[in-house]
């Protein structure tokens, strides 16, 4: 949610995760740190990703804060997670496929790079996971999986 539009290096295609945004009653409003230090990273994306969100900087207003998921209408000026899982629900209906939520599509991510044999090391790097025992615990039935 504290993703910048300054957080898009469109030249070399990554995007820097080194903030979040307070959008719930736990969390101070605005910028703040993330969960913790493993969680500040730069990750890859492929050049037709990143070209999606040139797309869609040039169609979103800018605002105060340079958020990419700003809305004035919510409270915390953030697209809440829940109106983005209903977003993508209404998309994938339309599409005829199978429903999924934001965070299973981060699980499905991380499950397709294990199955195409990246190091798990990267992985939990680009997953932001403060361990690599946290990586092992969560996906441990892709790895079992990929030894059978």
């Amino acid at each position: 949610m504290g993703l910048t539009r300054k957080d898009f290096d469109t030249k070399n295609n990554t995007i820097t995760i080194n903030k979040t945004w307070g959008y719930a009653k736990r969390h101070p409003k605005g910028f703040g740190p993330t969960k913790n230090e493993a969680s500040n990273r730069t990750i890859k994306l492929d050049k037709k990703t990143m070209n999606a969100f040139r797309r869609l900087f040039e169609t979103v207003t800018p605002n105060l804060y340079g958020l990419v998921f700003y809305t004035p209408e919510s409270k915390y000026k953030v697209i809440s997670n829940t109106n983005a899982n209903n977003l993508l629900q209404k998309t994938l209906q339309e599409l005829g496929i199978d429903p999924i939520t934001m965070h299973g599509l981060r699980h499905t991510h991380a499950s397709v790079l294990l199955y195409r044999k990246v190091d798990i090391n990267y992985v939990s790097e680009r997953l932001g996971h403060s361990t690599i025992e946290t990586t092992y615990k969560h996906y441990s039935h892709v790895l079992k999986e990929l030894r059978e």
